[in-house]
């Protein structure tokens, strides 16, 4: 077993995480004094935006102020709650210190804990330290609009580094566009409307047909050849053969008619275009076009919305080809034979272009990522010492093997989840799925999909909290959408989305040194920015780049790798959206462990019902639905577990009104119906809605910590 490297074990335990496994516990046994493998217990914070980070923040108070955070030994996040997680990770660490300062620690027990216990007071006797954690507490409520946080950035600076994003893509399709106009070139020898273009897509088409009907022929020969031994292997193989080569006669059939019918649209717009307005463009033809299509309104309000944009997609990269083709055109007619010499120089050049640009930064990520860093990982000592400069210098270069445990300050282990997409994976499981849970933590980073390389030695040790928190609320990517569904895991959609760059994840090096033996490599516009759109088959495990998106794609409660590790005790808070109370993540988080882990967890119907919002009898002086409670206790019974063993116990905290929250949580909710589900798509909260969500959060907790039957467990 390497260090470095810990290969996917198949048959082995913990799902073939079992050496992983084994140098973790290892590890925190060295660093947790009371860490025992056979009682962990451990904290799950959803995904959710800045409403998971804000709630999940009253939760985690109110466990350090009835000092039970130091006997938790792992943090599990995924996106929205990994804000608060990246947050603590780094303020727990002391990486946020200058060299020689005095300033104080924060812990996790009730006098140090980074945020306070409670946002109204705060309990430590030293009025430092209180002070300290006034002035964290302010800087999160103060920054709740951390994609446009002001002190110079702004909305319109969010709205430039998406047009930045949009405009670097064209890099990409620029360079597949050059090697498209050469087609172009060809078909253009052709034209539409000549006997020659006519006679050339006749015989052409006849050819594929054809060809195609040979083949079948071919078979059936062959297959009356070996009729005798139709059942035997050979005859198998043989039909396994020709099921695979069918298909490719079609796929050249579909692009030679595709190039053909772009070609006839562009030919046939330019020449409406001169009909219409002299001077007019090609576009303008058709915007007209589409303007006397109106009448077809009716009809396309009939198609499915999801559909509607599969289609709209599909029809915009149409039109981005029939572009090219008139561009082809243009350069004909200006360049003459010197058109293949400027295509071919233009190729060069932007392709070398694409190989020497660095495709994370330039795309939205690191906007979001900067942002998210300077709101929930800023340089503290410049806060706590009054400074307004909003700045997160120490962060932004430290990577997340720095972030060690400390015998000293017993803080739990920070596992940050990802998804790493393999649509297009060999594998029916990550296929299906679309993905596969991939870890970033301290000592270790990987999946089952591609094993797990030690973090100081992956992608040469270059991944930085900030960066990792970023990577595991990367809501909106190509390829991938919340647990493996979603118009976003549509291909033309994809595609589409690759070519304008909009993407929050991240490509990084495969962990496996078989597939990437340079792990400082660095992932390009062309390799592997040219995957998504060109070579397909390349999202997978097998790839040396592979792209990371948020860890809701996969799994979005945080759970699946404490399952994997048979905590005895896990506190989970979901506040992910979920305004109609389906429960949704928790089902999917329970149906992965079933599958993978062979984990039942225990909970009924009658138990999500207690947690669902419902009118009369259990309201009727309230003048809108409320739960009888907030949280529920479940047992979770592990694979390997023997009949004298206690289950392990499950305690999902929702965010969901109950009739014993305060006054103040009541009257929020009056002012604003959609409280406490306000749409994800909301990451502008102000100071009053982020302390809606932290004291919602900071009184289910109290009185979950308050329950007889919680009470011994922790």
């Amino acid at each position: 077993m390497s260090d470095n490297y810990i290969g996917y074990k198949s048959g082995s335990d913990y799902a073939g995480a079992e050496d992983l496994i084994e140098k973790e516990w290892h590890y925190l046994a060295q660093n947790r004094p009371d860490f025992d493998r056979n009682n962990i217990r451990a904290v799950a914070l959803s995904g959710g935006g800045i409403r998971s980070a804000s709630f999940c923040l009253g939760v985690m108070q109110a466990l350090a102020a009835n000092d039970k955070l130091k006997k938790i030994d792992y943090l599990s996040t995924v996106s929205g709650g990994g804000y608060l997680g990246g947050s603590l990770s780094w303020l727990w660490s002391d990486l946020w210190k200058k060299k020689g300062s005095r300033s104080k620690s924060f812990g996790v027990g009730p006098d140090d804990f980074p945020y306070g216990t409670e946002g109204r007071k705060f309990n430590s006797a030293d009025p430092v330290a209180n002070r300290n954690q006034a002035s964290m507490l302010r800087h999160l409520r103060q920054n709740g609009k951390y994609l446009t946080p002001g002190n110079g950035i702004s909305a319109l600076s969010f709205v430039s580094i998406i047009f930045r994003s949009i405009v670097m893509g064209f890099v990409s399709l620029m360079a597949i566009a050059s090697f498209i106009f050469a087609l172009f070139y060809l078909i253009n020898v052709f034209q539409p409307g000549q006997a020659e273009a006519r006679f050339f897509w006749g015989i052409a088409g006849i050819s594929i047909v054809l060809g195609y009907l040979g083949l079948h022929f071919l078979y059936m020969i062959v297959l009356a050849a070996l009729k005798h031994a139709s059942n035997s292997k050979r005859g198998y193989k043989l039909r396994r053969l020709f099921e695979t080569i069918l298909p490719w006669p079609l796929i050249v059939a579909l692009i030679c008619y595709l190039f053909a019918s772009i070609h006839w649209v562009q030919v046939s717009l330019s020449g409406y275009a001169l009909e219409v307005a002299s001077g007019s463009t090609v576009l303008g033809a058709l915007f007209g076009a589409i303007g006397k299509g109106s009448s077809w309104r009716k009809y396309i309000s009939l198609i499915p919305h999801s559909l509607q944009l599969i289609l709209a997609a599909a029809l915009m990269i149409f039109g981005l080809l029939v572009l090219a083709d008139y561009a082809v055109v243009l350069l004909k007619a200006t360049g003459g034979d010197s058109y293949l010499y400027i295509t071919a120089t233009g190729a060069f050049l932007v392709t070398l272009l694409a190989y020497l640009l660095p495709i994370n930064n330039i795309s939205i990520h690191r906007y979001y990522r900067d942002r998210l860093m300077e709101t929930f990982m800023p340089d503290a000592e410049k806060i706590i010492h009054g400074d307004k400069a909003f700045e997160a210098e120490m962060a932004n270069g430290t990577p997340v093997h720095d972030i060690k445990l400390n015998s000293k300050n017993p803080a739990p282990y920070h596992l940050i989840n990802t998804n790493i997409i393999l649509v297009e994976s060999d594998i029916a499981k990550f296929r299906g799925r679309g993905g596969d849970n991939f870890i970033i933590s301290p000592q270790y980073s990987g999946s089952n999909a591609t094993g797990w390389r030690k973090t100081k030695e992956f992608c040469g040790g270059k991944i930085t909290l900030p960066t990792a928190v970023a990577i595991s609320g990367a809501a909106a990517n190509p390829d991938s959408g919340v647990a493996g569904r979603g118009l976003t895991t549509n291909v033309i959609i994809s595609v589409l989305m690759s070519i304008f760059n909009l993407r929050l994840g991240y490509w990084t090096s495969n962990p496996d040194p078989v597939r990437q033996a340079n792990q400082q490599k660095i992932p390009s516009y062309l390799i592997p920015g040219f995957w998504e759109m060109l070579r397909r088959n390349k999202m997978n495990e097998t790839a040396e780049f592979v792209q990371l998106s948020d860890g809701g794609h996969f799994e979005n409660l945080a759970l699946y790798e404490l399952f994997r590790r048979r905590a005895r005790l896990i506190i989970v808070c979901d506040a992910g959206a979920d305004a109609d109370y389906e429960f949704g993540d928790l089902a999917n988080a329970i149906e992965k462990a079933r599958v993978d882990f062979g984990v039942k967890v225990d909970i009924s119907r009658k138990d999500l019902d207690e947690l669902t919002p419902a009118t009369s009898p259990r309201q009727q002086d309230m003048d809108y639905p409320v739960a009888n409670k907030s949280y529920l206790l479940a047992r979770v019974y592990y694979a390997d577990d023997k009949a004298e063993v206690e289950p392990g116990r499950l305690v999902y905290i929702k965010t969901t009104l109950s009739r014993n929250v305060g006054a103040d949580i009541h009257g929020y909710k009056r002012v604003n119906p959609f409280f406490p589900d306000q749409t994800t798509a909301d990451q502008f909260f102000d100071e009053v809605q982020f302390e809606a969500y932290r004291e919602l959060g900071w009184q289910i907790a109290q009185d979950m910590l308050n329950d007889a039957e919680i009470k011994p467990l922790l």
